[in-house]
């Protein structure tokens, strides 16, 4: 096991990993770990499945005792005892934008990364402590809540309620975009020498600048994604993105780590300023981000499509960039009434953030004269 991960750790994760995967499982909200929610034989193999995949604990062999104890604590020891035989950790894309992808973050490169955040902070001010408002079984959550401090030496806290808990100096406050919009609304001021790091999505100006009026220290935005982990920062929306040590260069839209020797693409249209700045100019699939979530509107009207009272659709955004959400248009096949039903019934089970807003019903899609899709009010 790395010398910067323990047994506490592992156990914060699990909670948050076996959290996401029931309440997904059983399409309600996530249970609260301070009374063991009671699972049954087919949700144990599910998250013993899924603790598999993440812990990569099938490199050991050790996966199968998973199946012999139903406490967390010794679900934590096992993948602990683990860890020094494993390569790294799997982290999935949401499946917002297609199917999910695993993606293997190897130790020396997850390390690698926390070393690069940990030398862009430096100049900033002394960190006492790490406060994450993220889920620790994303990558992101994973890399600031427990690697970061971990590697760093100091300690974390992980910030499971709907509010900030009260911070002090040399605090370091990391969390998405929509939290960072929600604070700057607020007129209450930040402590001395408090910083922050926006992940996930890219950050308005607006909302960096009132929260540097405030007296926010700093605001961190971090270019990156699960695919690659963090790729770059800036500390000014307005300023280019500043590529992190542990990555270089190779053409306008490949980079590597400076270790390695494969070439990465990244998943926006960039223009370079020089071989370690750039900006990004747009996506280069029909990805768009709402809440902080990539999501693709083409694979939301896909998915509706294939509900048996849809017998066509499109899906578009409505909203301003900061309030941006998904409406859609829907063709029936039989009666409004009853695909309104069914679409209501599925997509309660969907994150808010691939949930239209808006559905408009009619008999055929709105096409202009040259019958190409137009939109619809």
């Amino acid at each position: 096991m790395p010398q910067w991960l323990n047994e506490a750790d592992c156990k914060a994760v699990l909670q948050s990993l076996l959290g996401a995967e029931l309440a997904a499982y059983r399409g309600t909200s996530a249970p609260d770990w301070q009374d063991a929610p009671s699972i049954d034989s087919l949700e144990r193999l599910h998250l013993a499945a899924c603790v598999n995949e993440f812990f990569r604990l099938h490199e050991t062999g050790v996966e199968d005792r998973l199946l012999m104890t139903t406490h967390i604590d010794d679900w934590a020891a096992i993948v602990a005892q683990a860890l020094d035989d494993t390569s790294g950790l799997t982290f999935r894309t949401s499946g917002s934008t297609g199917a999910p992808a695993a993606h293997l973050h190897r130790w020396e490169d997850i390390e690698a990364e926390a070393r690069a955040l940990i030398h862009r902070l430096a100049p900033v001010m002394p960190l006492n402590r790490v406060m994450g408002w993220l889920p620790l079984h994303h990558l992101y959550g994973f890399m600031w809540g427990v690697a970061l401090p971990g590697v760093a030496g100091i300690a974390r806290t992980s910030v499971d309620s709907a509010v900030l808990p009260s911070l002090s100096a040399g605090d370091l406050v990391v969390t998405v975009p929509p939290r960072w919009d929600y604070l700057a609304r607020s007129p209450k001021p930040w402590p001395e020498n408090v910083i922050g790091v926006s992940s996930s999505a890219p950050l308005a100006a607006a909302t960096s600048e009132a929260l540097a009026a405030q007296g926010l220290t700093g605001l961190l935005d971090i270019y990156g994604s699960t695919e690659t982990g963090g790729v770059a920062t800036r500390w000014r929306v307005a300023d280019p993105y500043q590529l992190l040590a542990h990555w270089q260069r190779v053409d306008t839209q490949h980079i590597q780590r400076v270790n390695g020797d494969t070439a990465v693409p990244l998943l926006d249209d960039t223009q370079w300023v020089d071989d370690t700045r750039f900006i990004v100019k747009g996506r280069l699939d029909n990805v768009v981000i709402i809440g902080g979530v990539n999501v693709n509107p083409q694979y939301v009207a896909k998915r509706l499509r294939a509900l048996e009272s849809v017998a066509d659709c499109a899906v578009r955004t409505t909203g301003s960039a900061a309030k941006l959400r998904l409406k859609a248009f829907v063709v029936p096949v039989n009666h409004p009434q009853e695909t309104a039903s069914e679409i209501a019934h599925i997509t309660a089970q969907w994150p808010a953030a691939e949930r239209p807003v808006e559905v408009t019903y009619g008999d055929a899609l709105p096409t202009n004269a040259m019958g190409k899709l137009t939109d619809w009010q």
